[in-house]
């Protein structure tokens, strides 16, 4: 008998606020409390691992190192989800579009439908997406870097830069009036790159947790930046210093529900 989409949702919910509360959580466990066969559960765990929260380990999971100390993980899902739903009506057809190495960012290519789009993104999880039948995804190759399986290196760069894109949609790690930041500086090339060579829209993805965080290295200031794409749990100051300084369209968005 097939179980409904709702009970399948609910029941990796539950697994990931179990995961959130204990760090680690092994399938044993998962399959005495849920009454549902080892198959399962590491389907559902690997549900989670393909949107890049959890690694899954020998008998178990454990969240990604950069969320144990984020309580809200499963909510921050939501508000990121609710960022890349948004995104992705700028998506037009015939579209030639980069994506980075964000989770948010390649959240987008769910939402796309029924448009011819090309997506170039240097996020090897893009493989794990489920895009419209129109879609074509290209990864850039390049070094791969876990756990977040983004691919960096001068492999990668050379691919974007023979690229002319017509949107590029980039998650951060923090966003300050200072401008765009990463803590790793092979991510700035790739990023600075898709900037660089983005003919039309450039759109910035940052949920409420990024926004007032400036990290060591910073790709880019709002000069080449449209749009930014955030929640309405972002700092209300920090968004007024960014708009001082910059010509941003910002556009706060509200939680999906799933």
């Amino acid at each position: 008998m097939k179980v409904s989409k709702d009970i399948v949702d609910k029941r990796r919910d539950e697994i990931m606020k179990a995961i959130q509360e204990n760090n680690f959580i092994s399938v044993d466990e998962l399959v005495a409390r849920f009454k549902v066969s080892a198959v399962t559960i590491r389907r559902d765990l690997q549900y989670w691992e393909d949107k890049g929260a959890i690694e899954r380990n020998y008998g178990g999971a454990s969240l990604i190192q950069e969320f144990v100390s984020d309580n809200s993980l499963y909510d921050r899902f939501r508000y990121m989800r609710a960022i890349a739903k948004r995104a992705a009506l700028y998506v037009e057809d015939n579209d030639v579009i980069f994506i980075n190495s964000s989770m948010t960012a390649v959240a987008v290519i769910d939402y796309i439908k029924n448009k011819n789009v090309t997506i170039i993104t240097n996020n090897a999880k893009a493989i794990n997406s489920h895009p419209d039948s129109n879609a074509v995804i290209m990864l850039t190759g390049g070094e791969v870097r876990y756990p977040k399986n983004s691919l960096m290196g001068e492999l990668a760069v050379k691919t974007i830069n023979s690229i002319n894109a017509n949107k590029c949609f980039i998650g951060c790690s923090g966003l300050t009036k200072n401008g765009i930041s990463t803590g790793l500086m092979k991510e700035t090339l790739v990023n600075k790159a898709m900037i660089d060579h983005t003919r039309g829209k450039r759109f910035v993805l940052c949920d409420h947790t990024k926004i007032g965080l400036d990290y060591n290295f910073n790709y880019s200031d709002f000069g080449g930046i449209d749009y930014l794409i955030t929640d309405v749990l972002a700092d209300n100051n920090t968004l007024e210093e960014i708009k001082e300084v910059s010509n941003l369209e910002v556009i706060k968005v509200e939680p999906l529900n799933k």
